[in-house]
C-alpha cells in the first residue's frame, strides 16, 4: 500500500465510524497533493452524500468519474444521489453503467430498482431487486423495497405475494431465538395490555389513522402502551402519546430489545399498525405478546407464523376466497380502516365542472403506481370525455423530467401535453387538500390502489372510481366506496372501469349533489372512529378468550 493509498485509508476509518469532518479535511490535504486523486475526489462526494447535500455530491463523484469513468462504485453512488433529486433518468443510466462495469454488485442491482420504482415500473423495479436478492439473499433492505414494490407490480399474482412474503418470513424467523413461554395473567376479568408498535413515526402515515382509534379505547377494557419512535429523535405527535396510558421511546434499540420490554411489561396484545414495510416486521418475529395481530397500515400478508391475526374486511379479503394468501388468521370488520377527520381542513366547494365547462379528473397517488396499463386506461378515459382534463399531484412531479416522461407516455396514447396538469408537494395540509376543489372525479389507480388519498378524497367530496382487483391493495378503494353504498363507482374489469368513468363523467347533475353529500355520508361509516374501536375492541377481547382457553391448565 502507497503512502497515499494508506492516508485514504485512514480517511475511509473516520468515514465509516461517522467523523465525516475529520476524513473530509483529509481528503483535501490529499487533493491538494494530488487533485487528480479520483478516491478521494469520490469518496468527498460521498461526504456531501451522507450529509444531504446531494448536488454537490453528483459533482464531486462526476468529477471522479471524468477521472476514472470504469470504478462501478462510482456511478452506483452518483446514481444514489440522482435519485435523491428525483432525476430517475441518470440515476438508471449510472445504475446501468454500475452493473455493466460490476455484474454481481447487489447495490447496483439494488439501486437499479429504486429508479425504476421511482417512475412508475414496478414490474422492472421487481426484477432489479430479485436480481439483487440472487447475490444477498438476506439483505432486509433489499427485501424491504421488493416486497413493497411486488404489490405494485401488474405481473404479480396474489399467490406471488403470498409465496415472497412468506419466503421473507422463514427467513427472518430463523434467525431469532425462540422465545420462552409466556407468564400473562390469564385471568378475563381484568383490563388487557394492549401495546402498539409504533417505528419512525415521522416517515410514514399511520399516525393519521391510529390517532382516532387511539382517543377511543374503552380504559376500563384495554391499558394501552405505545412503543416507538421518530427517526429525527423528536417527540412524537401528541395526538398519539396524550390518547395512550405508556409512551415508551424505543429510538436506538433493536427488535429483540424492544420485544423483551414488551414482555417485560406483561403485554397481553400486541397491535402492529406499520407492516406495510417489511423493515419493520423483526418485533413480530421475536414474539413480544402472546397475540399479535398486523392492522392499519399494512399491504399484504406478513409472511410471518408468529403474528396470529390481521385485521381486515369482507370486501378486501371476500370470505373464502382469500385465506390462503395469509399466514395469519383473518379478522373481519366491517371495514378494515378509519382515517383522522381534518377538524381545520376546507370545505368541500361545488362542482369544478359547473364552472369549467368541462370534467376534470384527477390522482393524488405516487408516480410509482402510474404504470402504461394505468396510462392507457387514464388515456382512454380522457379520449371519451370530450374536453376533460387529467391532473396528476405528486412530490415527484416537481421534477421537469419526470412530468416530461409521462406527457410522453401519455402522447403515445394520442392524449396532448395541455390536457395534463402537474402538481408537486405542498407542505401545508389545508393547501393539499384545496387541490381537491379543482377535481370533479378521482381516478384510482390499479393494481395497487389508493390509502390515505382515497380518504383525503372522499372527505373533500370527491368520488374515486376504482378498480377492485384480486390483492389487498387493489380493493381498499372499493372497499371504501362499498361501505360508502356507492358500488357504482367499483368495477372489476379495465373495460368496464373505462365504462364507467364515461358514465358518470356524463352525469353532473348527479357529481354535483354527490359532491356535497358525500362528507356527510363519510362521516357516519368511513369516518367513524368510534364504531371502528367498538369491532376492535369486541375482536381483541375474542382473540384473547380464546387464547386463556387453549392455555389455561398448562
Amino acid at each position: 500500500m502507497s503512502d497515499l493509498e494508506h492516508i485514504i485509508e485512514t480517511a475511509l476509518s473516520h468515514q465509516r465510524s461517522g467523523r465525516l469532518p475529520e476524513a473530509a479535511e483529509i481528503y483535501r490535504k490529499v487533493l491538494a497533493i494530488d487533485p487528480g486523486q479520483p478516491d478521494a475526489v469520490h469518496l468527498l462526494g460521498m461526504i456531501s452524500h451522507a450529509e444531504g447535500n446531494y448536488s454537490k455530491a453528483i459533482e464531486l463523484i462526476g468529477k471522479a468519474i471524468l477521472l476514472n469513468a470504469n470504478v462501478s462504485d462510482y456511478h452506483l453512488n452518483i446514481a444514489s444521489a440522482y435519485l435523491a433529486i428525483g432525476d430517475v433518468q441518470q440515476a438508471k443510466s449510472h445504475a446501468h453503467k454500475a452493473i455493466k462495469l460490476e455484474p454481481n454488485s447487489s447495490e447496483a442491482h439494488y439501486n437499479l430498482g429504486n429508479a425504476c420504482f421511482a417512475e412508475g415500473d414496478a414490474d422492472q423495479a421487481c426484477q432489479a431487486f430479485k436480481q439483487a436478492l440472487e447475490l444477498v439473499p438476506y439483505s432486509q433492505t433489499i427485501w424491504a423495497n421488493y416486497l413493497f414494490a411486488l404489490n405494485f407490480s401488474s405481473d404479480a399474482t396474489p399467490g406471488e405475494i403470498y409465496n415472497a412474503n412468506r419466503k421473507w418470513g422463514t427467513l427472518l424467523e430463523g434467525s431469532v431465538e425462540k422465545a420462552p413461554p409466556f407468564a400473562n395473567d390469564l385471568s378475563l376479568e381484568r383490563p388487557l395490555k394492549l401495546a402498539y408498535f409504533l417505528p419512525e413515526l415521522d416517515l410514514h402515515v399511520t399516525t393519521r389513522f391510529l390517532a382516532p382509534i387511539l382517543a377511543q379505547y374503552d380504559t376500563a377494557k384495554f391499558e394501552v402502551f405505545g412503543y416507538g419512535y421518530r427517526s429525527d429523535d423528536g417527540a412524537p405527535p401528541s395526538a398519539i402519546s396524550e390518547t395512550l396510558d405508556h409512551w415508551v421511546d424505543v429510538r436506538g434499540k433493536g427488535a429483540a430489545e424492544i420485544a423483551e420490554s414488551m414482555r417485560r411489561d406483561e403485554i397481553d396484545i400486541l397491535a402492529h399498525p406499520c407492516t406495510f414495510k417489511s423493515r419493520y416486521r423483526d418485533i413480530l418475529a421475536h414474539r413480544a405478546a402472546p397475540i399479535q395481530i398486523a392492522c392499519t397500515n399494512l399491504v399484504s400478508t406478513t409472511g410471518l407464523q408468529a403474528a396470529d391475526y390481521l385485521i381486515t374486511d369482507d370486501f378486501i379479503s371476500p370470505p373464502g376466497s382469500d385465506d390462503a394468501h395469509y399466514t395469519e388468521n383473518l379478522i373481519r370488520l366491517s371495514g378494515f380502516n378509519t382515517y383522522q377527520q381534518f377538524d381545520q381542513g376546507p370545505e368541500v366547494s361545488a362542482l369544478p365542472a359547473l364552472a369549467n365547462g368541462f370534467v376534470t379528473f384527477g390522482s393524488c397517488n405516487n408516480i410509482a403506481k402510474l404504470s402504461s396499463e394505468v396510462i392507457a386506461a387514464w388515456s382512454e378515459i380522457l379520449g371519451g370525455v370530450s374536453g376533460s382534463r387529467l391532473l396528476l399531484k405528486h412530490r415527484a412531479f416537481e421534477n421537469a423530467g419526470l412530468r416530461g416522461q409521462i406527457s410522453v407516455a401519455f402522447a403515445g396514447q394520442g392524449i396532448t401535453e395541455e390536457r395534463l396538469i402537474f402538481e408537486g408537494f405542498t407542505p401545508d395540509p389545508a393547501a393539499y387538500l384545496s387541490v381537491y376543489d379543482t377535481i370533479d372525479i378521482a381516478l384510482d389507480p390499479f393494481p395497487f390502489g389508493g390509502g390515505t388519498v382515497s380518504y383525503e378524497a372522499l372527505w373533500m367530496g370527491v368520488p374515486v372510481l376504482t378498480l377492485a382487483g384480486n390483492v389487498f391493495m387493489g380493493r381498499l378503494t372499493g372497499s371504501l366506496m362499498h361501505r360508502l353504498g356507492l358500488d357504482e363507482w367499483v368495477t372489476s374489469s379495465v373495460s368496464d372501469y373505462k365504462a364507467a368513468a364515461l358514465r358518470l363523467a356524463s352525469d353532473q347533475a348527479a357529481l354535483s349533489s354527490l359532491r356535497q353529500d358525500l362528507r356527510g355520508r363519510a362521516q357516519g361509516s368511513i369516518f367513524d372512529a368510534g364504531a371502528h374501536v367498538h369491532e376492535l375492541e369486541a375482536a381483541f377481547i375474542e382473540a384473547w378468550q380464546k387464547y386463556c382457553l387453549e392455555n389455561k391448565g398448562g
